[in-house]
């Protein structure tokens, strides 16, 4: 059974490599994003729909609802927009049984600096180069093909397969793509989230605060002395920030503090009126368990309230800040989650990559937030990340999939699917 599986996949290798390919040519970079010329998710969705329907899934497109990061009691974005951003979401089912979650985003980061082609999706020393190989349209191209070549070795099936391709992961997005899922229904007795790196197996990662602070100062010509420059008071801010991040580093060496925008200024005969800055605070799971042990909630409460003491002491030793703080805007606290290491999904899927490579897999947790986290914490499932990017490689200038990689994330996949969901 298991075999006539593996060399379904053997038989489909060139059209894996060339769905990957079809998608990548697909412009879905988020309209978040600041590129010039997003192309949003919908083509790529129009792309995906009807290959859905010709494999037997009954198929449905959604867009996610206005505020659906309150109606799920997340921190999230305000005022983004899905107009024209629809999940996709197919269905097969196969009567009683466990259901499997497979999940994906369609969008991509921008184009804007790359160093190849970004709808190219070339093919050149072994590797398919472009936007979205590595994150995460290689991903979904395992999914679905993995589902294909399952359906197509004939082996009888029980149980239901939830394949999902979802908008806005990227681009400060907070998952509304998998909330609107969870929202809708979709839920299942695990999941597995493509949008995976390495080959490894990840069972969880960390949160993610981003905070976005506006510094005021008094804009007048620089001749006139009657300036207060927001970018020296910024520097004030700064040090508040410096301290926080200090703090971090030496109880949570792993959890980076990464202030990611400085910008202020329209001329040099002016002095700057506003400065803006922006920042994300990577924490641990542990700390989103002692969040909740002390009535805040799972997630980064408490980090918020130590990172606005520190600047607010900082800006206190100023006085323009101690009479001018700080506007300080939490955009978004990105949840993360942990799955147990000796869940029946952890284990089969390690029992897959073995059968296939000959191997034990790397079973691991990152630091950086994905969509798993929401599936895990908000859809109560267990929940792994697993696929063939490359993790230095997502987001790169020259981002580009392994062909082996995409080869054998979708047979072990493909293995597992079949011996989870065999009569």
């Amino acid at each position: 059974m298991i075999e006539g599986v593996r060399e379904k996949v053997r038989e489909l290798s060139e059209e894996i490599v060339s769905l990957c390919r079809d998608l990548v040519r697909i412009n879905t970079v988020n309209p978040y994003s600041g590129d010039p010329e997003p192309g949003g998710e919908l083509e790529g969705q129009r792309f995906l729909e009807p290959i859905l329907r010709d494999l037997g899934a009954e198929t449905r497109t959604f867009q996610p609802p206005e505020g659906i990061y309150s109606k799920m009691g997340v921190l999230g974005p305000e005022d983004r927009v899905f107009k024209d951003r629809p999940n996709l979401v197919g269905v097969w089912d196969f009567g009683e049984g466990p259901t499997l979650v497979i999940n994906g985003h369609m969008d991509t980061v921008a184009v804007s600096g790359m160093t190849v082609p970004p709808f190219s999706a070339e093919v050149r020393d072994g590797k398919i180069w472009g936007r979205g190989t590595s994150d995460c349209k290689g991903g979904l191209t395992v999914g679905l093909m993995a589902v294909r070549a399952v359906l197509e070795s004939g082996i009888k099936l029980r149980g239901r397969i939830v394949y999902e391709s979802v908008v806005d992961e990227e681009s400060n997005g907070s998952g509304a793509g998998t909330l609107a899922c969870i929202y809708e229904g979709y839920k299942g007795d695990e999941a597995i989230v493509v949008d995976g790196n390495d080959l490894a197996i990840t069972t969880g990662c960390g949160g993610c605060l981003t905070a976005d602070l506006e510094v005021e100062g008094r804009e007048a010509h620089s001749a006139s002395g009657l300036g207060v420059s927001a970018i020296e008071k910024a520097l004030v801010v700064k040090r508040g920030i410096d301290a926080f991040s200090e703090e971090r580093r030496k109880e949570h060496p792993d959890a980076v503090v990464n202030l990611g925008i400085f910008r202020s200024g329209v001329h040099p005969a002016v002095v700057p009126g506003r400065a803006y800055l922006s920042l994300n605070i990577v924490y641990k799971v542990e700390e989103a368990e002692e969040a909740e042990k002390k009535g805040f909630g799972w997630g980064g409460r408490p980090i918020m309230r130590k990172f606005e003491e520190l600047v607010r002491r900082a800006e206190a030793e100023d006085p323009w800040l101690a009479e001018h703080p700080s506007s300080i805007t939490w955009v978004k606290d990105l949840l993360p989650y942990r799955t147990d290491p000796e869940e029946p999904l952890v284990r089969g899927l390690a029992d897959a990559f073995g059968e296939v490579l000959g191997r034990e897999p790397v079973v691991r947790e990152i630091p950086a937030w994905g969509d798993a986290a929401y599936l895990a914490r908000l859809g109560g499932m267990p929940t792994v990340m697993f696929g063939p990017g490359k993790g230095d490689k997502c987001h790169a200038p020259d981002e580009y999939v392994e062909i082996e990689d995409l080869l054998t994330a979708t047979e072990v996949l493909a293995v597992y699917i079949a011996r989870r969901l065999s009569t």
